[in-house]
């Protein structure tokens, strides 16, 4: 059986990786920060690595390079980058896909449903309340006033929209 190690610090999305992975059959190992991803890479038991390049501490980008001189193993990557101003936001990979098809999508009023289905498919374990729960992170992050949405409207009974600046 092939074994992937999950290097990510949300532990939410840790955990739905590693449950899609594992339905589809293979083993999964998981490190929340860069020294344990390190260790756990250097055991050799990894097939592949998943790495999300913006961890605390010590950065995805330098565990990778300490990694690609002492391992075989494919390293995939992961980052986005969202940048309010000129400061970088944080934001998990669900949080920047929703944002990325909101953003793709200018001006559309999009059911919460349809967001679900959208960002997590049909076959995910959850609900619509998934949605809100999201859009209500991101616009903590871009919103100047989370309260009094600009960016990311409420379109009552109807869903949310992005709206163009």
């Amino acid at each position: 059986m092939r074994k992937i190690l999950i290097v990510e610090d949300d532990n939410d999305i840790a955990m739905l990786e590693r449950d899609y992975l594992e339905i589809a059959g293979f083993s999964t190992g998981l490190a929340a920060d860069g020294d344990a991803a390190a260790a756990a890479a250097l055991s050799g038991e990894y097939d592949l690595i998943l790495l999300d390049v913006m961890l605390p501490g010590r950065d995805g980008y330098d565990i990778c390079r300490q990694l690609r001189d002492k391992i075989d193993v494919p390293i995939l990557p992961r980052s986005w980058k969202v940048y309010k101003g000129e400061r970088e936001l944080r934001l998990p990979n669900r949080e920047f896909e929703l944002l990325k098809f909101l953003a793709e999508n200018p001006n559309i009023v999009f059911s919460k449903e349809q967001l679900f289905e959208a960002i997590w498919g049909y076959d995910y374990l959850g609900d619509s309340a998934t949605v809100t729960v999201h859009i209500g992170r991101i616009r903590d992050k871009i919103e100047d006033d989370p309260s009094n949405p600009r960016i990311i409207e409420t379109v009552w009974g109807a869903g949310y929209r992005l709206n163009r600046p």
